[in-house]
């Protein structure tokens, strides 16, 4: 009797995982970067987080190309933020390099004060295997 109720229960919990587990194994994580400082603090919707570090964790739809940017304070998920994708394909001919690209990816935070806006850029960088040369802003307000 004990060991169908167990049984009953495992199996729930085996249908729940695999109900739900395929949406999130579509998201990839493809860059973070640990303790970027940044000197204000961020809003978005409707929550603040404090000034100080924060780790930044770029995940990507496999087949859709959504970018979303995680922000994680000491290993608890802050928010998720959707992202635009501003450049999606490799400039020029191939072989040919562009100073404007990097090589590896980059974070760049970019204060917007008429707007009270920050534009987080990510950069994948031309040696990238997956989405090379991509370029994409999160938007977030500041304080």
């Amino acid at each position: 009797m004990l060991y169908n109720r167990i049984h009953v229960s495992l199996l729930s919990i085996f249908l729940i995982l695999f109900l739900f587990c395929p949406v999130r194994a579509q998201f990839r994580k493809i860059n973070q970067f640990k303790k970027v400082e940044v000197p204000f603090n961020l809003k978005y919707k409707g929550s603040t987080f404090k000034k100080g570090k924060f780790d930044f964790e770029i995940i990507v739809h496999r087949s859709l190309n959504i970018f979303q940017l995680r922000i994680t304070k000491k290993g608890k998920s802050l928010c998720i933020v959707p992202g635009e994708i501003l450049r999606d394909y490799i400039p020029g001919r191939h072989g040919d390099k562009f100073p404007d690209i990097p090589e590896d990816p980059t974070l760049k935070i970019q204060r917007i004060p008429a707007k009270k806006e920050v534009n987080i850029i990510f950069e994948t960088g031309s040696q990238t295997e997956i989405f090379p040369c991509y370029k994409v802003r999160f938007k977030m307000e500041y304080e």
